[in-house]
């Protein structure tokens, strides 16, 4: 628990420090954050915000979970640096393709951004890889929890593998649908990722609490320039980091169909702020 909260101090200070110095860069690029005319008004005036601030918890996660592996390394704990890998990985992929989406409608002013092809295509390369290394390369048990029927089953490996990619895809946007409203998106997945650290922490996995500590704090130290008035956002490269930390983790605990309810969750709280904001600007009128 000690370590835990040693990384994400280490995480959070980190991404205040980054924080810092790529929140000027940005808006020296004019990288700024565009606003739908259709939704409330009030909206609007967020319009030209910096975005792709999801690069600030990207450098960070990245940092740390370096850092910490090489720790683990030196205090013979190869076996739990090695686990830190695949989740690593799936989490900065789907950013990194994040930023080239963002990269291409908001620095290369390409309105179209990443082909939707390519954009699916090069997630389901990452996530294909992340599948197949855990089921053969870690050995990881191939059971699912079904909250209906509270009792765990065991998914022939032949349904697993494509089962466990169609929830990977098929949550892709569940956090940038919350993007671009002060606070929300990160906030939100903050809660989350806490709730999964705790579990792990709980059930001894340490690979998750010790990756879990590492998002938390990058997440807080974003946060620091998130809330209201916010000075960024997290953009594409954010959200898609964001939600694959979240999945990455859920399907170690063997609970992808309960991870698959936070997309719903998060449309379903979208949608709330959504009318609620307009809601209250008709009030204003």
């Amino acid at each position: 628990m000690r370590l835990e909260t040693s990384i994400l101090i280490i995480s959070f200070i980190t991404a205040v420090v980054l924080g810092m110095m790529i929140i000027p860069i940005l808006k020296k690029l004019k990288v700024g954050q565009i606003e739908r005319d259709d939704g409330p008004q009030s909206h609007l005036k967020k319009q030209g915000t910096p975005t792709m601030g999801g690069m600030i918890m990207i450098i960070t996660m990245l940092l740390i979970v370096t850092g910490t592996y090489v720790f683990l390394i030196f205090n013979n704990q190869s076996e739990i640096a090695h686990k830190l890998l695949p989740i690593l990985l799936l989490t900065i992929g789907f950013g990194l393709i994040g930023f080239v989406d963002d990269f291409k409608k908001l620095v290369l002013r390409n309105t179209k951004g990443l082909k939707p092809s390519y954009k699916m295509l090069g997630l389901l390369i990452i996530s294909v890889a992340y599948v197949v290394y855990l089921v053969y390369g870690l050995k990881l048990e191939i059971e699912t929890y079904v909250p209906i029927l509270k009792q765990f089953i065991e998914i022939p490996i032949y349904f697993y593998i494509p089962f466990a990619i169609l929830v990977i895809l098929g949550t892709t946007n569940a956090v940038n649908l919350t993007d671009g409203i002060d606070g929300l998106s990160s906030s939100v997945c903050a809660i989350i990722v806490t709730c999964l650290t705790i579990i792990g922490i709980m059930q001894g996995q340490m690979e998750i609490s010790l990756f879990g500590s590492v998002v938390i704090g990058a997440i807080l130290g974003f946060l620091m320039f998130n809330l209201h008035p916010a000075k960024v956002f997290m953009g594409d490269t954010g959200s898609l980091l964001l939600r694959r930390s979240d999945f990455s983790d859920g399907i170690v605990f063997k609970n992808a169909i309960a991870i698959n309810c936070n997309c719903l969750n998060s449309c379903i709280r979208d949608i709330i702020c959504y009318d609620s904001s307009g809601l209250f600007q008709k009030n204003r009128k």
